[in-house]
């Protein structure tokens, strides 16, 4: 029992040291694109909520509704996503809300194929790998409709919208490629698309001080109340239950691991100390198989080869119908199900049944033939 304890105060102690190394570490930078108003990485939404009040009199309302949701008691909304799946529901709700005079603005780095062609607008999306790396690539410029130029990682706005000649859209902001930012009045409301989501991220915001391209884009919302829906990134979101507050706290998280840690140890000695010895049980010897070897030694001894090719055969035959639950025929047709069910090549098959065939037209055969039938047969085991 006392080598039990140290053996558990050695293994708390060298937790408990790991626990507190990981606490003190630098914590390495979560480069997850969220857009959550809570959330304090590069691109998350932490600065855009808390100074939202800057740009809007009641702030932003959060939600994780859709569209059509939003739609019986929101005139003005911001959707921010990597991915705008708007559906044919919301797309038909959102025509609704802005054709009473609401508006939307959606920055995403690409839209629903159906979203596209009912708004008459095609947009280039390039895959960009976002980390620290960001910081080394090369600048890009963006210009607003108020002619201020803003300067931005490439990777960071690498989208841009497609537009025909005769195209309804009016640019807001653009790049050397194409627009960034388009806008469309429907009857008395406006829907406002911008292709590079980023810049109202963390990231976005504070880089080069262009959170003003971030605020003169917004600006196309009126000042009163915005409702900021973030389902089209994260969906309906997560429960809080009292788990989740656990593992999202760093020092309840650790006392968690610790002590299913300690059970898990518990239980692993415990069961080290009562475990009963488990006996051996050995399977049943085939009697069948030492009864034909113990035949096979003792024809081989009377050099009656032809006696003890028979008896090889006969068993041989009776394990076909027990195992493989065939009639043995020497036809071509069970040549193929044969050797398709014991996974033997079909020539070999064939090539076995023929000294089959052979040995039973004998009246008798050498020791050669016994030999290479029985290495024959014995491929079938």
């Amino acid at each position: 029992m006392k080598k039990d304890k140290i053996f558990v105060y050695v293994f708390v102690g060298l937790f408990i040291i790991y626990v507190v190394m990981d606490m003190l570490a630098p914590k390495p930078i979560n480069w997850m694109v969220t857009f959550k108003p809570g959330d304090k990485n590069p691109f998350g939404g932490f600065i855009l909520n808390e100074r939202s009040a800057d740009l809007f009199q009641n702030g932003l309302g959060l939600s994780n509704n859709t569209i059509a949701e939003l739609a019986e008691n929101e005139t003005n909304m911001l959707i921010l996503a990597e991915r705008a799946d708007v559906d044919r529901t919301d797309l038909d709700k959102l025509f609704e809300v802005v054709s009473d005079g609401g508006n939307v603005l959606i920055a995403a780095n690409s839209f629903a194929d159906e979203f596209k062609d009912t708004l008459e607008f095609e947009s280039h999306f390039e895959f960009q790998l976002l980390n620290q790396d960001i910081l080394e690539a090369p600048e890009t410029t963006i210009t607003l409709f108020d002619s201020l130029e803003y300067t931005y990682p490439a990777s960071l706005v690498s989208n841009y919208f497609e537009l025909g000649d005769s195209s309804s859209w009016n640019v807001v902001a653009s790049k050397e490629e194409g627009p960034v930012a388009i806008t469309k009045r429907v009857e008395m409301g406006t829907i406002t698309l911008v292709s590079v989501p980023y810049i109202f991220t963390n990231f976005g915001l504070l880089i080069n001080d262009n959170y003003q391209a971030s605020a003169s884009l917004l600006s196309v919302l009126p000042e009163d109340q915005v409702h900021y829906t973030m389902f089209y990134q994260s969906g309906r979101g997560e429960p809080q239950t009292p788990l989740r507050y656990f593992l999202s706290e760093d020092a309840l998280r650790w006392s968690l691991y610790l002590g299913l840690f300690l059970i898990l140890s518990f239980l692993m000695i415990s069961s080290r100390r009562k475990q009963r010895a488990i006996p051996v049980i050995l399977p049943p010897t085939n009697a069948t198989v030492e009864y034909v070897k113990t035949l096979g030694s003792l024809f081989f001894r009377e050099r009656d080869h032809r006696n003890a090719a028979m008896k090889l055969i006969n068993h041989f035959l009776s394990q076909i119908k027990e195992r493989y639950y065939v009639k043995v025929e020497y036809t071509e047709k069970f040549y193929d199900i044969f050797s398709s069910k014991s996974n033997v090549d079909r020539e070999h098959v064939i090539k076995t049944f023929e000294l089959i065939q052979y040995v039973k037209s004998e009246s008798q055969i050498g020791q050669q033939v016994l030999i290479d039938l029985s290495r024959k047969i014995e491929i079938f085991k």
